[in-house]
């Protein structure tokens, strides 16, 4: 892939009500307004996938859960309903993830 460099500046004059749905837009779809503009005028796919946050924080929450039952587990004071309630939450966040992979497709 070649990577060229990006060492021209481009302005454009917007309204604030432009400029507001711009950002919003871009920041929709986890890219800086300038990533967002370039590939809105090189005609690349824009996907905004609602509920990304959502499913970020969950596993941040699972993430946690991990690291108590570990240590839980190193003192001796975990029980198997422990991690089959951590598993069903894991199953859960995997099927919302398949189902954002196959909508963005």
């Amino acid at each position: 892939m070649i990577v060229l460099s990006k060492d021209l500046i481009l302005s454009t004059r917007v309204s604030a009500e432009e400029k507001e749905i711009i950002e919003r837009k871009a920041l929709e779809s986890y890219r800086t307004v300038s990533n967002y503009l370039r590939d809105c005028a090189l005609e690349k796919r824009i996907v905004s996938v609602k509920g990304l946050d959502e499913i970020a924080a969950e596993l941040r929450r699972i993430g946690n859960n991990i690291n108590q039952l570990t240590r839980a587990v190193n003192a001796g004071q975990a029980y198997e309903i422990d991690l089959r309630r951590t598993q069903g939450r894991l199953g859960d966040i995997w099927q919302s993830l398949n189902s954002l992979t196959r909508a963005v497709r």
